[in-house]
């Protein structure tokens, strides 16, 4: 995608995108992506995950809960003032700011998150995330004293080869669309996670 628009603006157009997407293909859009990122936390081994509930243009992960619950430990955000914290996934479940679905509140999770999956509006070519606005992410990983694997996912591809980012808006690792997955290390070679998982990443990267 090239648009030469700003941040307000492509915010507002991917987001029409997404609804009028999700209300076509509802289901097997979240179907694709979860397997992939299925496939890929299989591959980066992480164990302590933070996954997020839902709204209706977004992909639903929670449908990975039996697969994963097993041998990770499944977290979900919990809104707390216009920051987040991370609390164990569980039901039921509670309709919360912005009809978010959020598990009961309970002690945030204070251990190291291994990888943090986080819902889109859209990504620019720095893979710095455009999302709804309240900075509510931002806010959370950067109160981490630590640096999480982080996944960005959407139902569709909203990539827009352009830098209309904040210096503060939070980059990804990847970006998981139905059709294709984006790399951070295919960006930027001198990246952590590239030296980790680069090659890794050569031969996986696809696009279906």
């Amino acid at each position: 995608m090239c648009f030469k628009f700003d941040k307000k603006s492509f915010r507002n157009h991917a987001k029409a995108e997404l609804i009028k997407f999700a209300n076509i293909h509802p289901k097997c859009t979240s179907k694709t992506v979860s397997d992939k990122i299925y496939f890929l936390i299989r591959s980066l081994k992480c164990k302590n995950i933070l996954l997020f509930s839902p709204l209706f243009y977004e992909p639903n992960l929670l449908n990975l809960r039996p697969k994963l619950a097993k041998k990770y430990n499944l977290f979900l955000p919990f809104m707390v003032n216009k920051s987040l914290k991370a609390v164990k996934l569980r039901l039921p479940f509670n309709i919360a700011k912005f009809k978010v679905k959020q598990p009961p509140n309970s002690n945030a999770f204070v251990k190291k998150l291994d990888l943090v999956i986080i819902p889109v509006i859209g990504v620019d070519t720095n893979m710095a995330r455009i999302g709804h606005g309240f900075g509510f992410y931002d806010r959370f990983l950067n109160s981490l004293n630590h640096k999480p694997i982080v996944i960005f996912v959407g139902i569709k591809d909203m990539f827009i080869n352009a830098q209309i980012c904040d210096f503060h808006d939070i980059k990804a690792d990847f970006y998981i669309t139905p059709t294709k997955i984006y790399s951070k290390a295919i960006h930027d070679r001198s990246n952590y996670m590239h030296s980790r998982f680069g090659c890794w990443r050569s031969r996986r990267i696809f696009s279906s």
